[in-house]
This record gives structure tokens, sequence and C-alpha cells, in this order.
């Protein structure tokens, strides 16, 4: 359990820094960027870590019902367009407020839902109290980083009016943080493939590599489907030249997307009978703390009012109290 808890928060650690290198193109736009990173960590790298580490994975497929393999697909579906809400309400209303809301919904249903649906004796035992108690411990942090983020954004004037559709958008950044859950539950509810492949041979931390496969290529569609109207609207299908450098940025954060998925996929395993319950919600925790942590350590906050900069501190350390609560729900299970 302790090593699973371990790899559950380097996922998390290293998904938080996975977009740096949007930051360093230059000849390339947003969608030439988005469309090779989609291709890297959608299917290059998940296909072939299953290929690699997975006897017989073509055989694994094979013999598996429609039904199996549908799911997941269907959930990848839903969560790549949950990933095109999440931009359009940074666009509207900010980057501050839309993680403090995406990313906490999203950690709520991603870990309640398979504790729910796949060990509803455990809700009211000490172990599922626990994973409610650390929710709600974590809603409280989530509120004070989205309440400083915006503050900050306000104050150097980066915050985007949001008009009169505020409201809307929301609802839409609820709405997609419950469809961004969907891709830890493409993972929960896979359990016919992940046993399928350990029958095959595979061991049981990249077992669950035979999911992502699946699960993805239905995100990639959305993702490839969107970055072609924006290239074709902006006119950028052009823009892919800049020599290696250019290219180098979105495969790197490809992979690194790519590489925390898969880290906490095997985390999640070692984790036990709740490992994606609790994993999802740590994963999800360490994503926001490393955002936090390395906008302070950038000097992100030096500027800003003190009361602000404070509330951001006071929520990191609600969130660390969140990971204790949460992890310990795991060991009581």
């Amino acid at each position: 359990m302790a090593q699973g808890l371990a790899l559950v928060l380097v996922a998390g650690l290293t998904m938080g820094g996975n977009l740096v290198p949007i930051k360093w193109m230059k000849a390339w736009k947003w969608e030439n960027f988005w469309l090779v990173y989609s291709v890297v960590g959608l299917v290059v790298v998940p296909f072939a870590l299953a290929f690699l580490l997975i006897p017989g994975i073509a055989g694994v497929y094979a013999s598996l019902p429609a039904r199996a393999m549908a799911w997941p697909f269907i959930y990848g579906l839903v969560w790549g367009i949950a990933q095109l809400g999440a931009g359009i309400c940074v666009h509207r209303i900010g980057l501050g407020l839309t993680g403090s809301i995406l990313n906490g919904i999203c950690a709520a249903s991603g870990a309640f839902i398979p504790l729910c649906v796949q060990h509803r004796d455990l809700l009211l035992r000490g172990s599922g109290l626990m994973i409610i108690a650390g929710t709600v411990v974590m809603a409280v942090g989530l509120a004070l980083c989205g309440w400083a983020g915006r503050e900050r954004e306000r104050e150097t004037g980066e915050l985007k009016a949001a008009g009169s559709g505020y409201v809307g958008v929301l609802i839409l950044a609820v709405v997609s943080g419950v469809m961004a859950s969907l891709l830890n539950i493409a993972l929960a509810f896979g359990g016919e493939i992940v046993n399928k492949a350990q029958q095959a041979g595979a061991a049981p931390q990249w077992a669950p590599f035979a999911v992502w496969p699946i699960a993805l290529a239905g995100g990639f569609l959305t993702n490839l489907g969107y970055c072609l109207y924006k290239m074709s609207r902006n006119n950028t299908w052009t823009n892919f030249g800049g020599g290696a450098r250019e290219a180098f940025n979105p495969i790197l954060g490809g992979l690194l997307w790519m590489g925390a998925i898969a880290i906490y996929s095997s985390g999640a395993m070692y984790m036990g009978v709740l490992g994606f319950s609790v994993g999802w919600a740590l994963f999800q925790i360490a994503m926001i703390l490393t955002g936090n942590v390395a906008g302070i350590m950038v000097g992100e906050w030096r500027k800003i009012p003190g009361r602000v900069s404070r509330a951001n501190i006071e929520g990191v350390a609600v969130l660390f109290l969140a990971v204790i609560l949460i992890g310990s729900a795991n060991y009581l299970g």
C-alpha cells in the first residue's frame, strides 16, 4: 500500500508539470501543439506500453466480448469532451476558478463512483467515512486555493470577463468535472480487460495498461476533431515547421502525460480494494499541489496582497490534510 501511495503521488507530481512545454512554443499555435501532444500521449505511448508489457495483447483483445471493449471506449470519448469544456471555462472564467471546480468535482466523482458501485458495503464503515471526510476537507482546500487564484488573476489583470453567461459557464465547469472523472472510471470498470491481461501472463502492475489503448482512443477522436477544426478555422496547417525544438515540446508533454497515467494505474493496483477510489483523489490533489507550490516557487504570488497569498498557502495546507485523511482510508479498507 505504501508503494502504491508513493506511485500515485509521483504520478500527480508528474502530471502537474506535463504542460510546461507548451510555454516554450515559438512558431507553433495551440492547435498544432495539441495535435502532436494528443497523438503521442493518447495513441503512440499507450499502444507501445500495452504491446511491450502485456504478452499476447492482440489475443487478449480478440478474446474479449464487444461489451468489455465498448464501455472503456465510450468513457474515454466523453472524457475527451470534458477536456474541451475545460478549455472553454478557462477562457471565460479564468484558471483559478476553473481549476477549483473541475479538479474538485473530478476528484470527488472519480473517488465516489467506483466506491458506490463496486464497494457499496464500505460506504458507512471506517474507510468509506474517512474518504467522505477527506473529500469534504479537500473541498475546503480547493475553495481557498481557487479563491486565491481568482484574486491573483484579478490583481494581475488576467481574469477573463465572463459576461452574461457566467452561470452557464459555471454549470459547464461542473459538468466537465464529472465527465473528466470518466477516465478513472474507464479504468475502474475495465476489470474484465485487466483480468484477461493477467491471465495472459501480464504482471499485476502492468495489466491496467491493456485498458488505456481502448479508453484513450475514444478521447483521441474528440481531441483530433477539435484540433482539425481549429487548424482549418485559423489556417495554421503550415505552422508545423520551426525545427526539431518545436516538435520536441509536445512530444515531451505527451510522454509526461501518459507516463503519469501509467504510474497512476500501477499505483492504484498496488493500493488494494479501494485503490481506484483513494488513488484517484490523491492523484488529483497531488496535481493541484504541484501547480500551487510551483507558482509560489517561481514568484507568482510575490506582488499579490498578503491576504490572497495567505489564503493560497492555507489552501495548500488543507489539501495536505486531505491527502492524509484519504490515504488513511485505504489502510482502514
